[in-house]
């Protein structure tokens, strides 16, 4: 019961403002993954677990993956892979029907799982198609998110607008765009993260961090070159985004999206090198 409470308690302050963020000790790092208990073993304090993966399991299945996770005792804190790409929230076809039922059960089975924070990457479901209006499909993006939000809410999650590289969709690629869609949603769990990898592949400048601040609930973290763990300041010039950070003030979860061969060695070293990173760029 303890371990259940506790990160709900400590998910509660990284949903205030970023300024108020600083009751919590430290930021949380957690790994996205399928494997709780290799993360659990590698020191990770929570797990960012892959939720079209278990919406799609039937009830005795899901039954039996809740119980696996929950033996794992590592609290699945936040949630990727959110939407699947037939879901379409983007374009003349969307299937409002399927996604509203899909919704449901996705916010259902993230609650029973604990998962407070939800990344709303899903390139695929707001893909635009070829010829679509752009305004359009960010007005379609807005309302989805305005009627989504308050069904969140009521579940005690927060959904995050996660920028995707152009490679992975076509709408929303960087912080300032997801920052306008924030800002046009204007619902206080509708909020957004931020991810190096993206914003490399994307040159976007560390500053939109600073811009963004009192809406950045969570942040994805990995080497941009190869996106596996960071390990070592000389492999990247992590230092202006580490620097943003620290100017927001940021201590709510960090979590590593990357590959690694050997997660029981690099897993601890990636997570000691962010901590250090950080401090170093708060000086």
């Amino acid at each position: 019961m303890i371990t259940r409470i506790i990160p709900t308690m400590i998910a509660l302050a990284w949903m205030l403002p970023t300024h108020a963020a600083d009751i919590t000790p430290h930021q949380p790092i957690g790994y996205c993954t399928v494997d709780p208990k290799a993360a659990k073993a590698a020191g990770f304090e929570f797990a960012e677990v892959r939720i079209r993966e278990f919406v799609k399991l039937s009830d005795a299945d899901f039954a039996k993956y809740l119980a696996d996770y929950r033996a794992a005792d590592l609290p699945a804190l936040t949630g990727f892979w959110f939407l699947p790409n037939e879901q379409k929230v983007v374009g003349p076809n969307v299937s409002t029907n399927e996604v509203e039922a899909y919704l449901e059960k996705a916010f259902d089975r993230c609650q029973q799982m604990g998962v407070k924070f939800i990344a709303w990457g899903s390139g695929g479901a707001r893909q635009m198609p070829e010829g679509f209006s752009p305004d359009e499909a960010f007005q379609q993006l807005v309302g989805f998110a305005q009627r989504m939000a308050p069904r969140a809410e009521k579940r005690g999650i927060m959904i995050l607008a996660e920028p995707l590289r152009k490679k992975e969709s076509n709408t929303i690629n960087s912080a300032a765009e997801a920052l306008k869609w924030v800002e046009a949603v204007n619902h206080p769990n509708f909020q957004m993260l931020v991810d190096i990898y993206h914003m490399n592949e994307e040159n976007e400048d560390a500053s939109i961090i600073v811009k963004a601040g009192p809406h950045i609930r969570h942040v994805h973290m990995s080497n941009p070159i190869g996106r596996v763990f960071p390990l070592r300041a000389g492999e990247f010039d992590y230092r202006p985004f580490f620097k943003a950070l620290s100017q927001i003030n940021y201590r709510g979860p960090i979590a590593i999206e990357a590959k690694t061969e050997n997660l029981s060695e690099e897993g601890p070293k990636a997570m000691a090198f962010i901590r250090s990173a950080y401090a170093a760029a708060a000086e």
